[in-house]
């Protein structure tokens, strides 16, 4: 059985290098009325279905979200639909907000409680699930047409997103591995949509002592290679415990 009051909407964010983009998805009508018809409770859960946008315009794109099961932790079941729906397991997830105005759902009073997930699109395998149509990467400033509220879901993720990137290190799930000091000062004017003084950037983060010299380079660019850094976890958990603030700007 599910709650049919109670909600959770995934906003995944992903970083190319260049731009920051928001995973979303087209539902495939046919499958997904299949699998919600083989449940106990469909009689009573499939009206909020029916009339669903996501399953009656071909048009429209979603953010990853279900109704929660009653017998599910939220926080569990966040992570189980990130895995149903996209194969991904293991990635930052964070809960942001809950979403409740009375007329955000047509017909149903329903909260839904938000999250965001940070992942790199280029070092995650997404898998699409069966009751998909399709998965695609949107730039936030060229947003398709969205189911419900989704698009105020998306802009209240980023606000959040903003504002945690500058006080704690979490843009580093957005990055690959291996990565420069420009791709890392990219990634932050990206996020804050503003430029930075390289110099005073980099004097910064060097004072944190957070990241780690590779002692390797960038292969095949048509560039000067520049060096490849890491980011060191086990330092911020252990600097932090003596009192580092993360601060970016």
């Amino acid at each position: 059985m599910i709650l049919k009051s109670v909600s959770i909407d995934c906003v995944i964010f992903g970083f190319d290098g260049n731009s920051l983009k928001v995973l979303l998805s087209q539902n495939n009508p046919e499958e997904t009325l299949k699998q919600l018809s083989e449940q106990d409770d469909y009689e009573d859960i499939k009206e909020l279905y029916m009339e669903h946008p996501s399953l009656t315009d071909p048009r429209c794109w979603n953010v990853f979200g279900a109704h929660i099961p009653v017998d599910k932790d939220i926080d569990d079941f966040a992570r189980e639909l990130l895995l149903m729906a996209t194969g991904m397991n293991d990635v930052f997830l964070n809960q942001y907000y809950c979403f409740g105005k009375v007329n955000r759902v047509p017909k149903n009073r329903v909260l839904t409680i938000g999250y965001y997930a940070l992942i790199n699109p280029a070092h995650h395998l997404i898998k699409k699930s069966i009751a998909l149509n399709d998965l695609k990467w949107f730039k936030l400033d060229h947003l398709p047409k969205l189911s419900f509220d989704h698009g105020e879901i998306i802009k209240k993720a980023l606000e959040h997103l903003r504002n945690e990137v500058r006080y704690k290190p979490i843009g580093f799930h957005l990055l690959p591995d291996k990565f420069t000091l420009t791709e890392f000062q990219t990634l932050y004017e990206t996020i804050l949509d503003k430029k930075m003084d390289t110099r005073n950037f980099r004097k910064k983060i060097a004072k944190m002592d957070l990241l780690i010299d590779t002692e390797e380079k960038q292969e095949n660019v048509s560039h000067r290679a520049a060096k490849l850094y890491r980011f060191d976890e086990q330092i911020y958990n252990h600097l932090k415990a003596e009192g580092l603030k993360f601060r970016i700007e």
